[in-house]
């Protein structure tokens, strides 16, 4: 007997059967085609999630990374400052206050380039970091001192990060650079009296 006889086609199943007494070809049964969909569709359904998953989910580690970074910044100047001596002339009570300004502005900042696009990158700043600088001093007062150098971080960032913050990069740039001259009057104050 040819194997085109052990062969039957069912019009109303639209499926290939082929008799069980012949042992060497499979059974193939409208079941198992369809679980066979069924994974295919599972599959592909689940492709789809990850990948709009992958585009619609917030990366907040990756999300502007310099304003981040100046947002650390000022949070370690921050507790920087309350561990400092509290007589410092006011300055470092006004210090404290602009550098939580600045922590505002900066968290404006990202929320406002959160929610608005733009397609051009801010061009290379003529700012000048190095007035910013620490100067050779002794260190008598390294709480004072480690906050001028995480304001001094913080402005660094501010000024690589992108320009278009609805305009509260440049008041926390400015917040920032106020808080820097407290915190030098506090120590100049400090050392005189």
């Amino acid at each position: 007997m040819a194997k085109a006889e052990f062969l039957s086609y069912y019009s109303r199943s639209n499926v290939l059967r082929i008799d069980r007494f012949h042992t060497n070809l499979p059974v193939f049964t409208q079941a198992y085609s369809s679980r066979m969909i069924k994974m295919k569709q599972l599959v592909a359904v689940l492709a789809a999630v990850v990948l709009v998953a992958s585009f619609a989910s917030p990366i907040s580690a990756v999300d502007q990374p310099l304003m981040q970074a100046a947002k650390v910044d000022l949070q370690n100047a921050q507790n920087a400052l309350r561990k400092a001596t509290a007589d410092k002339g006011g300055h470092r009570q006004r210090a404290l206050e602009l550098v939580g300004q600045a922590m505002g502005a900066v968290n404006n900042g990202i929320e406002y380039d959160r929610s608005h696009f733009t397609p051009r990158r801010r061009r290379n700043s003529t700012f000048d970091e190095e007035s910013f600088l620490p100067t050779a001093t002794p260190v008598d007062q390294p709480h004072m001192m480690n906050a001028r150098g995480f304001l001094q971080n913080a402005l660094a960032d501010l000024n690589r990060a992108t320009a278009d913050k609805g305009g509260y990069r440049e008041q926390a740039m400015s917040l920032t650079r106020q808080a820097i001259d407290e915190v030098n009057a506090g120590i100049e104050y400090d050392r005189k009296h």
